[in-house]
Parts: structure tokens; C-alpha cells; sequence
């Protein structure tokens, strides 16, 4: 039983426990009713598409960056949050943000619902986690098919999808 159906079972009630127990289940059930209310730490992340780097944080942007450009892509801008902390005094891992796109595509996108100009051009955000480790990952595309009316682009979404992800293949540690 993985964690999440062993978290469930405790919420619906179908792990019984003996009477001393049984109030911090209620306190668990509580949390676990706070948490699903508020959006659910789990369902924020079940949208990313995260891959490990097999490089430091500067070798994965760079490796991004000439992936993107090599694949024929703008890249429109790099925003390092490192950097912006640090310029205000406070401490931040490694955070940097890729900003690219096609504007062909984009605009293709933004025909079929305009409103998608929020989410466009592209971002693969890049960081460090607290043990040193350096992943990279987007927003799934396929998220946007629920949230905008993309019914004719079903198919530039399953593109932008697989692009991404080809990106991502190039700094993966395997």
C-alpha cells in the first residue's frame, strides 16, 4: 500500500485504531481535510514533468539553452531568482527560469483561445534542491486542454508536450 492509499483509507475511516488513538486520527483527518480544501500539495505537482539533471545548475541552463536554440526555438528570456534574492538580501538555492517559444506556434495556440497568451511563451524552470540536486521541469501542456478552450489544438498541444520533454531528455541523469 503506497503512502497516498495508506493517507486515504486513514481519512475515510477504513484503518481502525484503538481508542487512544483514535483522536489523533481526527487530527490527521482534519489536516488531511485542510490540505484537499486548500488544493492538495500532491495535486499542485501531479502537472509537472520533472527529470533529475545529470549536471550542476549553470551546466543544466546552458544545456537547455543550446537544446532550445539548437531546436530552432527563441529563447526570450532567462530570469535567475537566485540572483533577485540575493539582490534584497535573502538566500535562495539555485532558480533559474527559461523563457522560449515559437511565435508561429504560439500564435496558432492563441487563435484557438486567446487567453493562453498567459501562459505562452514556454518556461522550463531549473533549481537546486536543498541536498544539491538539480532538476528541471515545466507544466504539463496537457493541463491547459481542461483550462482554456483548445478543443482544435489538441494535436500543437501533444507537440509542444513532446518537445519539452525532448528537451528534458538532453540534461536527464539516466
Amino acid at each position: 500500500m503506497d503512502f497516498i492509499e495508506r493517507i486515504r483509507k486513514i481519512y475515510y475511516g477504513k484503518i481502525r485504531f484503538t481508542d487512544e488513538r483514535k483522536i489523533g486520527v481526527m487530527k490527521i483527518r482534519f489536516f488531511l481535510l485542510t490540505l484537499f480544501i486548500s488544493g492538495s500539495i500532491y495535486a499542485q505537482h501531479s502537472d509537472w514533468i520533472v527529470v533529475a539533471s545529470a549536471k550542476t545548475h549553470k551546466e543544466t541552463v546552458d544545456a537547455l539553452e543550446r537544446a532550445i536554440l539548437d531546436k530552432g526555438f527563441t529563447v526570450f528570456d532567462i530570469i535567475d531568482h537566485a540572483t533577485g534574492a540575493e539582490r534584497v538580501g535573502l538566500n535562495l538555492n539555485p532558480t533559474t527560469v527559461i523563457i522560449f517559444g515559437n511565435p508561429k506556434a504560439g500564435t496558432a495556440l492563441m487563435k484557438c483561445d486567446q487567453q493562453m497568451g498567459i501562459i505562452l511563451p514556454l518556461r522550463i524552470l531549473v533549481w537546486e534542491d536543498e541536498n544539491a540536486k538539480v532538476n528541471a521541469g515545466f507544466i504539463d501542456p496537457e493541463k491547459y486542454l481542461k483550462e482554456f478552450t483548445l478543443d482544435n489544438c489538441k494535436e500543437s498541444i501533444s507537440k509542444m508536450k513532446l518537445a519539452m520533454k525532448n528537451l528534458l531528455s538532453s540534461i536527464e541523469k539516466k
